[in-house]
C-alpha cells in the first residue's frame, strides 16, 4: 500500500467525523455559482440529497436533471454540464478520447417492481425466462403456468399483463438488458431481448402501437405508470421502491437461492464481485457467484471534463464530491443504495484531491491552495 492511499484511508476515517464542520476548508463560496449535472436517473435522489446538505454547507447550488446515462456522458463531452452520471462506464479508450475523468459514487440494485391486486412485496417469484417472455409479450397474463410454476400457492389473477418500459437512453435499462442476455435461455422471446439495443427498451420490437408495452420516458414516469396500472411490471433503480413502496419481484441468483432486493444482498454481490477492490476499473456485478446476493447490481459513475473552460468550477463540482465521501456510509444511509467499500471511497478521495487538467492545472478540491490535505504525507 503507497503512503498517498495510506494517508487518503487514514485522514477519511478521520475527517468522516469533522466534515460537517469543514466548509471553511472548501473554496470560497460563490452566492451565485450554480454547477449542474445531469445523467443517470439510477442516483439522482442521492445527489438530490447530497445537493441539498453540500448547499447548507456551503452556499452553492448544484442543479441536477435525470436524463439518462447517455444524456449525462453527452453533456461533459459538449461542456454543457459540469459534471454527467452513468450507470454504465465509459471505456478506457473513450475516456481518452474525449479527455474525461471518471470514478464510482456507490453501488444499487436493478429491481423489477409490478402492481398486483393482493400480491405482497417479495413474495413473487420470477426468473430470467419468465421476463423474457414477459417482455417480449410471449407470456401475456399472470396465472400462466410458467409463472404458476415458480409461484405454487400463491392465487395469481387471470390479468392482463402491461410490461412498462424506459423509451430514453437508460442506464437502467442497459443493466436490466444485461442481466436477461446474460441469464436467460433460449426461451421464447429471448432472441428479441438478445439482439435489442443496450439504449433501447427490453421490449425490443415488440414496442410498437398496440402491442401493450407502455415506453415511457424517466425513472419516475415509469413508477407512476405502474403503480397506476393493474397488471404492469417495469424496472427500476432500488432506491425507488423504498421510496415509493413499490411491490418487488424475488429473483433467483446464480447460486438458485430466490433473493429479495435490499441493502444486504447488495453488499452481497460487492462481496462476490470484489468491486474495486484493487483497482477502479469497472467490473460487472450481474449474476455474481455469492450467497445472499442480488443478481442485477449495478455501481453508478461520474464523468467530468479533463479540460474544463473553467477551473473555479471545476474545482467545485470535484469539492461536492469529495465532502460527499467524507460522510462515509452516511451519505447514503436511508436511500436504497450501498456506499462503496472504505478503501475504494478513500481511493477516490486520492484521486479527487490529486486531479489536474489535462494542461496541468489543480483545481481547489479542498480549498487551502493547491496541496491536497489528505495526501500531503507522499
Amino acid at each position: 500500500m503507497n503512503r498517498t492511499f495510506f494517508a487518503c484511508l487514514l485522514g477519511l476515517a478521520a475527517v468522516q467525523s469533522v466534515c460537517a464542520q469543514s466548509a471553511a476548508t472548501a473554496p470560497s463560496p460563490a452566492q451565485t455559482l450554480v454547477i449542474s449535472g445531469t445523467g443517470a436517473s439510477f442516483p439522482a435522489q442521492v445527489y438530490a440529497q447530497w445537493a441539498e446538505r453540500y448547499a447548507q454547507d456551503t452556499g452553492v447550488k448544484i442543479n441536477y436533471t435525470a436524463s439518462g446515462s447517455s444524456a449525462g456522458v453527452k453533456s461533459v463531452q459538449s461542456g454543457a454540464a459540469d459534471f454527467g452520471a452513468t450507470d454504465i462506464p465509459v471505456s478506457a479508450a473513450d475516456l481518452e478520447k474525449f479527455q474525461l475523468f471518471q470514478f464510482p459514487t456507490l453501488v444499487g440494485g436493478v429491481v423489477p417492481v409490478v402492481q398486483l391486486p393482493g400480491i405482497a412485496s417479495g413474495r413473487l417469484r420470477l426468473n430470467a425466462d419468465v421476463l423474457v417472455g414477459i417482455f417480449t409479450q410471449q407470456i401475456k397474463t399472470w396465472n400462466d403456468a410458467a409463472i404458476v410454476a415458480l409461484n405454487p400457492g400463491l392465487n395469481l389473477p387471470a390479468l392482463r399483463i402491461t410490461p412498462v418500459v424506459r423509451a430514453d437512453g437508460s442506464g437502467t435499462t442497459e443493466v436490466f438488458l444485461s442481466y436477461l442476455k446474460q441469464v436467460a435461455s433460449q426461451s421464447a422471446g429471448s432472441a428479441d431481448i438478445k439482439g435489442a439495443k443496450t439504449s433501447a427498451n427490453p421490449a425490443g420490437s415488440a414496442n410498437a402501437a398496440g402491442s401493450g408495452v407502455m415506453a415511457v420516458e424517466g425513472s419516475n414516469k415509469l413508477v407512476a405508470a405502474v403503480k397506476a396500472t393493474s397488471g404492469a411490471i417495469g424496472y427500476v433503480s432500488s432506491d425507488y421502491v423504498l421510496r415509493d413502496t413499490l411491490t418487488a419481484v424475488s429473483l433467483p441468483n446464480k447460486r438458485g437461492e430466490w433473493v429479495l432486493p435490499n441493502l444486504e444482498a447488495y453488499r452481497a454481490a460487492l462481496r462476490a464481485g470484489e468491486l474495486f477492490k484493487n483497482s477502479l476499473t469497472a467490473a460487472p456485478l450481474i449474476n455474481v457467484d455469492g450467497p445472499g446476493a442480488w443478481p442485477i447490481v449495478t455501481a453508478t459513475y461520474i464523468v467530468v471534463d479533463k479540460s474544463p473552460k473553467s477551473l473555479e468550477r471545476a474545482g467545485r463540482t470535484l469539492n461536492f464530491f469529495y465532502r460527499s465521501f467524507l460522510l462515509g456510509d452516511k451519505a447514503v444511509a436511508g436511500t436504497g443504495f450501498a456506499a462503496l467499500p472504505i478503501g475504494t471511497q478513500a481511493r477516490i478521495v486520492g484521486m479527487l484531491t490529486t486531479f489536474r487538467t489535462t494542461d496541468g492545472q489543480m483545481p481547489r478540491v479542498m480549498g487551502q491552495g493547491s496541496a491536497p490535505v489528505l495526501a500531503s504525507s507522499n
